[in-house]
């Protein structure tokens, strides 16, 4: 069963018991604009910390750290998604879990509570853009400085997804084709 599908048929089931419900999905541009403007904090308090220590290069010949930010950047998007995919079908089963690579998205087909659909959506964030901000720290590398800033860049609009959370009490599906959720209540 495709993710559209799903979302449709639980929400006809959801409403026909009864259920209301309220929609927090961020659409098309506007996931990247708002993504943008909540992920640049985040990267000035990360530029902040980083420069008031050493950056340096890793190693001596500067291409090698040229190349490995090449391959951080161009695996970003995918790696983003996979998180997704990875946390979710941990959290609700991997059978449950849907991945689309054209145009790149993960969706989850499964009735979730708030902390479920918080670690799955905010997983890039926690394990990418966290992940390689500590590497950053302790090493020093620039690389991993602009992965970090890259990766919380495109997480931006998840971040921001993740702060509706507390609005929303009930069961939460998530939306098939926009950055977000729907939240069912009684």
């Amino acid at each position: 069963m495709d993710a559209s599908s799903f979302f449709e048929e639980e929400s006809s089931r959801l409403a026909g018991q009864g259920y209301g419900s309220r929609a927090f999905v961020l659409r098309g541009k506007r996931a990247y604009g708002f993504g943008f403007l909540c992920a640049l904090p985040l990267i000035a308090a990360l530029s902040a910390w980083y420069f008031s220590l050493s950056p340096r290069f890793l190693w001596a010949e500067r291409w090698q750290d040229f190349l490995l930010f090449a391959a951080l950047a161009v695996s970003t998007v995918p790696l983003h998604e996979c998180m997704h995919a990875l946390v979710w079908g941990l959290c609700c089963g991997f059978s449950r879990v849907r991945v689309r690579l054209s145009p790149p998205a993960c969706s989850c087909l499964a009735q979730m509570g708030r902390v479920r659909y918080f670690f799955g959506a905010a997983a890039p964030f926690l394990i990418l853009g966290l992940g390689f901000s500590a590497a950053a720290l302790v090493t020093g590398g620039w690389a991993f400085y602009a992965a970090a800033a890259l990766h919380i860049l495109c997480a931006g609009a998840d971040v921001l997804v993740c702060c509706f959370l507390p609005a929303a009490r009930g069961i939460l599906l998530d939306h098939p084709t926009e950055c977000g959720f729907v939240c069912y209540f009684r």
